[in-house]
């Protein structure tokens, strides 16, 4: 029997922090703290969203769903490339909904 090797598509957190240990190239630090910091805003759009349904204030509610949209947009925009006009992404987190359109300028 013949075993594939595949590389990984996700790095949970912890297997991030290890690798963080063995890897100290320059370029290795930066992919690390930019996954790291992605981790983060993660975390933070989870502990805003589970607010959501507890929150019965119509202006808290907003400020919570305006948070949510910029924290996904900062997610979005660090590393997002596009080579279409337009590009629009969708979520819907079943208390959020969540729409984020690129337009790029033709040169």
């Amino acid at each position: 029997m013949s075993k594939t090797r595949v590389l990984p598509k996700a790095f949970t957190e912890k297997g991030l922090y290890m690798l963080a240990t063995i890897l100290k190239s320059k370029r290795a630090t930066k992919a690390t703290i930019a996954i790291i910091e992605t981790f983060t805003k993660i975390r933070e759009l989870s502990r805003t969203i589970k607010k959501l349904p507890s929150v019965t204030d119509k202006k808290e509610q907003q400020s919570l769903m305006q948070k949510s949209g910029e924290i996904i947009a900062e997610i979005l925009d660090d590393s997002l490339e596009t080579d279409e006009s337009e590009t629009t992404i969708e979520l819907n987190l079943a208390v959020l909904k969540f729409k984020h359109t690129i337009k790029k300028s033709k040169k």
